[in-house]
């Protein structure tokens, strides 16, 4: 384990320039990270914890789901274990892109503010009124 990525978290803050619509997810994305882009998506936006910047984390995020399912589809279609080019049995070596893609996802979602522990960390204000922009405060 790496020691950078130890520790506590930067905490999610509402973001100044918030994403108030959900984009469409990239085309490259595989039917299973598409469908974790529709599932976390709308939760982040309501948040308002992305600005268009932090679009490469949600979609980091979702690569790895779909990593995952790849994994978990293949070890279901081949077995968990299968037979080398020597023939000798060996795990499937979608056990390694599982892990992997595991731990990336894990990573991800921690900064994302989807683990319980980092969305109780969470912060985000309610919602303005626009009226509000009328007030002799508002800039």
């Amino acid at each position: 384990m790496s020691h950078h990525t130890r520790g506590r978290k930067a905490d999610p803050k509402p973001a100044d320039n918030a994403i108030r619509k959900v984009p469409k997810s990239p085309a490259y994305f595989s039917d299973a990270a598409k469908a974790e882009w529709k599932r976390i998506m709308p939760i982040l936006v309501e948040r308002r914890v992305l600005s268009p910047a932090d679009l490469h984390a949600a979609e980091r995020f979702c690569d790895a789901a779909g990593d995952i399912a790849a994994a978990r589809t293949a070890i279901a279609s081949d077995g968990a274990y299968i037979n080398d080019r020597h023939g000798e049995m060996k795990r499937h070596p979608a056990y390694a892109t599982l892990r992997e893609a595991t731990a990336e996802s894990r990573r991800w979602a921690a900064e994302l503010g989807l683990t319980p522990a980092s969305r109780s960390r969470v912060t985000a204000e309610a919602e303005t009124n626009d009226d509000d922009d009328d007030s002799p405060l508002a800039v």
